[in-house]
């Protein structure tokens, strides 16, 4: 931080006068930006990024002494106003800053224009003081020459004067959530009871009731949070727009949220849980509204202050509103697994991090960490102090900063004040350091000794660090918190002993015998939350070494028969860890086959054959259970898929998207180039972004090399493969189990990293392909080459480091859990 040269110790400003030209046919976009504020030095800096500067003016001199120094305007004086003439360029593949978005409608190519300006690209649209300590007014005036821009948005309400679009002036705020959406759009709208105009946009190939849902979720959680926070939506309406083309998945703008189309569109045919994504991606963003809008991180090493509580906020939000979901079941399956597997890894990043370059900031925006880790950070936060300190305390936050700028500290005051708990020393040590600890349990007779010790996955050693750990134990004789190396108690030999009930903390415990017989004696009554936790945590232990595979096929026997959705996911996600032990086509697989096979044989009668009417739980489930027995090459379920698709086959959007990835996957697995060549021009017809998806998804099941070549090669021509779905299709490729098609997008990512860097260098989703060649590599040779590749890459761009090291420690561990669990699982097969 010492380092960092803000540019507010300049000039502060106060207010944007902003009156742009967007030319899409010329790819051009420019005009004037007057900014007002407050001198602080002798010279104004202002971050420019691929501008051309046509003049300078200013309160002192209509023709003052300026230059250029890299991303930097600088500009003689000690001023209060400065006023820049420039131009710029629209990229044709980037999707950050002001861009163009790429859409297809009856076949006609079209064209929208977009902005994401988080985390410093708003100085590639206009310059300014690109940091989010500078916050300002902005007026914004937008002409565009285009007669397909029917419709031009703004974080304010606007109205159009002729083809210039003039907004309402914007209340205090951060550049990086200024935004602005242009083109031929469709929208529904309603209004909260407290008056908010809540709409949601889409292109014109959409159709207008694929909105519905998310008009529904976002009225509803801003009346939520409005009722929670105790603190009203300061703006008069909130825009959701549904992108065709974007990095991310979602971002806040304020007042003019932007979205994936799958984020945001609900069709019919979608899958059930598509409508649980939707709804926690909008209540994320929706939060942020308040928390990062509202009252903004003073700089990025504090973005979790912003994305991690967006993350807890969404779930607890969408819980009230749609119990049904099952939410936090969800979180405990997915995004737990996600914090608790990168944390293991030596080198990750802390969930507070430095950064001094925005070339940094963008390696931030770890899923895993920044939102996963830090959700459960502000979880167990929420737990220590009770809901009802909780709220108050963010109350308090809110009316003490809004329109300002806070760090950790300011929020860890408030909650402490209003719970009378010391909050700041509970959560500062695990959010300023990487990784997390495992408690080991032994006993003897009726003493219990509870010890803790630093947890690997890759074999590093144990730094002997400690952490001060809310043990939510079901024992009154345990402490609250365990905040020693080591401690012993007196408790009866027959009393169960079990640690992080409903995992709201972030460690795993490792059970002595005894006290896992215990456990698992009781599995059956458990909920699923903690049963999907003793599964992870046997996972987990067999990785870091401590424990063989044993244990957990052991447990998988213990609850196979449960019939809740995230117990039966959680079976099923261990069944594949195993399965990538075992060689394709040898006996081994073939005995894990019919393992599985056996495993899900009632779940699927029930769930397909037997005629009864399903629960919500159980049409979720259906996927993952159909997946499973057609890997298990179960007969009745192979036929299954064949019948379904043959009575859709004309019409994909009738088979349940609970299923359709299961079914099409199973088809295109058996299937001749017919049918890969068939679903092919249905992926490139389709406009649905579910049903898009779920085809591509399907294609990369191919046995045919060819065929897998053919889709990389797609990947490269962004009219038919989107670049923002490019890392789904390499991944699933790399994933495949087939050595050839394997090895195939493994060298895709090294022959076209230049493709990769030209397209989302810088971005925050630049790293990803690094991370699924980590997740994804699996043999000694693979790591030389790994290594041999990025090595010199992560020397030369700095924001490539920490990826390059994690990733490498994970195929590192993988390779080792490997050479242990392979024998252990061939014995255990041989014995069933």
């Amino acid at each position: 931080m010492s380092t960092i040269k803000y540019l507010t110790e300049y000039f502060k400003p106060t207010h944007y006068d902003l009156d742009l030209t967007i030319d899409k046919k010329n790819r051009y976009f420019g005009g004037t930006v007057t900014m007002a504020g407050n001198a602080k030095a002798d010279e104004v800096h202002l971050h420019a990024k691929d501008l051309t500067i046509k003049s300078v003016r200013t309160n002192l001199s209509d023709q003052p002494t300026w230059r250029t120094d890299g991303d930097q305007l600088i500009i003689k004086g000690r001023l209060k106003t400065v006023t820049v003439e420039y131009e710029g360029k629209f990229s044709e593949t980037a999707m950050n800053g002001l861009y163009l978005c790429k859409y297809k409608r009856d076949g006609v190519d079209k064209e929208l224009f977009a902005t994401q300006f988080e985390s410093s690209y708003a100085r590639e649209a206009f310059p300014c003081i690109d940091e989010p300590a500078a916050k300002a007014t902005f007026d914004i005036k937008i002409t565009t020459n285009d007669p397909d821009d029917k419709v031009v948005l703004s974080n304010m309400p606007g109205h159009r004067e002729g083809n210039t679009w003039i907004f309402d002036t914007t209340p205090k705020m951060s550049t990086y959530l200024v935004a602005f959406v242009g083109g031929d759009l469709i929208s529904q709208s309603t209004t909260t009871k407290n008056g908010v105009k809540i709409n949601a946009y889409a292109t014109s190939a959409q159709q207008p009731e694929a909105l519905d849902y998310a008009v529904e979720v976002a009225k509803s959680s801003v009346e939520f949070y409005e009722d929670y926070f105790g603190v009203k939506y300061p703006l008069p309406k909130l825009d959701n727009v549904a992108l065709p083309d974007f990095s991310a998945g979602a971002m806040e703008n304020w007042g003019l949220i932007t979205y994936r189309e799958t984020a945001l569109l609900n069709y019919p045919s979608a899958a059930k849980s598509d409508r649980e994504t939707i709804a926690t991606v909008i209540a994320h963003e929706i939060a942020h509204q308040w928390f990062g809008d509202l009252v903004t991180m003073k700089w990025w090493n504090d973005l979790w202050l912003n994305e991690s509580f967006a993350s807890v906020m969404e779930n607890f939000t969408v819980d009230k509103l749609y119990p049904e979901y099952h939410v936090w079941d969800s979180f405990n399956y997915g995004d737990v697994h996600a914090a608790l597997s990168r944390d293991s890894l030596s080198g990750v990043q802390s969930v507070r991090q430095d950064v001094t370059s925005p070339e940094e900031i963008a390696t931030l925006f770890d899923g895993a960490i920044v939102y996963a880790k830090g959700e459960r950070l502000l979880k167990m936060a929420k737990a220590y102090t009770g809901e009802e300190a909780f709220r108050a305390g963010l109350n308090s936050y809110f009316k003490a900063h809004a329109y300002g700028n806070t760090t950790a500290d300011d929020l860890w005051y408030e909650l402490g004040k209003a719970s009378g708990k010391d909050v700041k020393g509970l959560i500062d040590p695990w959010l300023n350091r990487p990784g997390y600890p495992v408690v080991t349990i032994e006993r003897q007779d009726d003493k219990v000794t509870l010890t803790q010790h630093e947890f690997h996955t890759d074999g590093s050693a144990d730094s002997g660090r400690t952490w001060p750990i809310p043990l939510f134990s079901n024992r009154h004789e345990l402490p609250e918190v365990l905040d020693e190396r080591s401690i012993t108690v007196k408790i009866p030999s027959s009393g169960k002993i079990e640690l992080n009930v409903g995992n709201n903390a972030h460690f795993i415990t490792q059970y002595d015998k005894v006290s896992l017989d215990q456990l698992q004696r009781d599995l059956g009554h458990a909920t699923a939350i903690d049963q999907v936790k003793l599964i992870e945590e046997s996972l987990l232990l067999s990785r870091a070494g401590l424990t063989t595979i044993s244990p957990l096929v052991h447990l998988l026997v213990n609850v196979h028969s449960s019939d809740n959705r995230i117990t039966v996911q959680k079976i099923s996600s261990a069944l594949g860890s195993l399965a990538s032990l075992t060689d394709i086509n040898s006996a081994e697989e073939t005995h894990l086959k019919q393992y599985t096979r056996n495993l899900f044989g009632d779940e699927f009668h029930q769930l397909f054959l037997s005629g009864k009417k399903l629960t919500l739980d159980e049409e979720r489930m259906q996927g993952c259970v159909l997946s499973n027995s057609t890997w298990g090459e179960n007969p009745e379920a192979l036929k299954y898929c064949d019948d379904m698709y043959n009575q859709h086959r004309s019409d994909l959007a009738q088979i349940s998207g609970d299923i359709r990835v299961s079914v099409l996957s199973s088809i295109v697995k058996r299937g001749d180039d017919t049918v890969f060549d068939e679903l092919w021009q249905k992926y490139l017809a389709e406009t649905n972004p579910d049903l898009r998806l779920d085809i591509g998804s399907a294609l990369t099941s191919t046995k045919n090399v060819e065929k897998a070549k053919f889709i990389l090669a797609q990947v490269l021509e962004a009219k038919n493969i989107k670049p923002q779905d490019s890392l789904y299709f390499v991944a699933w490729l790399l994933y495949r189990k087939q050595p050839d098609i394997h090895s195939l997008a493994w060298q895709w990512i090294r022959d076209n990293w230049n493709w990769i860097e030209e397209v989302f260098g810088g971005d925050m989703s630049y790293t990803d392909y690094i991370r699924i060649a980590g997740s994804g590599l699996h043999t000694d040779a693979e790591l030389v080459e790994f290594d041999q590749f990025f090595n010199s890459k992560a020397e030369a761009v700095c924001s490539l480091k920490r990826a390059v090291t994690t990733s490498h420690n994970s195929i590192v561990g993988r390779l080792q859990w490997i050479k242990t669990n392979k024998p252990v699982l061939q014995k255990l097969l041989s014995e069933e």
